[in-house]
């Protein structure tokens, strides 16, 4: 996997507009796996992951626990569990979980400090929500040289979750939501050097 690039997207609050908005308009050939963890009840990410499907160039699909994250596919976080990412035999695979200590399930504090355990190129991505989810995995994901991209205030439904991001200093990249697909293409490229 340390050849591969993974994005990770995570949304609270306006979140599946943004999200329809960015998948939409990401390529079929990405060359990247897409990670969503958007806050949301249980039963609800399976139908939102179904409609994006219809949609969408890229395959997405709620993930499922033990499987190997593939490129060009999106994995919605199922409600209620953590998704995390975990390394084995040189894959990535997800861990559905309970464990982490947080008030959303699912986390994205929690994938994103368990994406940055393995060898691949990480771009974050923090979109609209309350509250700070994300803001806290930020600093593991900088540590290790992940890009991390934020979409910027005026833009957002909900400013909570931008705004603390952005606080902590390690986003590199603060743009409205149309820039956004653009920027990850661009980011995905530049690893594999097109």
């Amino acid at each position: 996997m340390k050849n591969d690039c993974l994005v990770i997207i995570g949304a609270s609050t306006g979140g599946p507009k943004a999200l329809q908005y960015i998948l939409t308009n990401l390529p079929k050939d990405l060359f990247a796996s897409v990670i969503v963890v958007q806050h949301m009840p249980e039963k609800f990410t399976k139908m939102m992951a179904e409609r994006l499907d219809q949609s969408c160039n890229l395959k997405v699909k709620e993930a499922v626990d033990g499987e190997e994250i593939l490129k060009n596919v999106a994995y919605i976080a199922p409600g209620d569990k953590n998704l995390l990412l975990i390394e084995e035999n040189d894959k990535v695979k997800i861990k559905l979980s309970t464990d982490f200590e947080s008030v959303y399930k699912p986390s994205i504090d929690a994938t994103f400090i368990s994406a940055s355990q393995i060898n691949a190129c990480i771009i974050a991505v923090i979109l609209t929500g309350m509250g700070s989810d994300g803001s806290k995995g930020l600093k593991f994901l900088k540590e290790r040289g992940s890009f991390i991209i934020c979409q910027d205030i005026n833009s957002s439904l909900a400013k909570g979750m931008p705004y603390n991001a952005i606080k902590t200093g390690f986003v590199d990249k603060v743009l409205p939501l149309d820039k956004i697909p653009v920027e990850i293409i661009e980011k995905v490229r530049e690893f594999y050097g097109k």
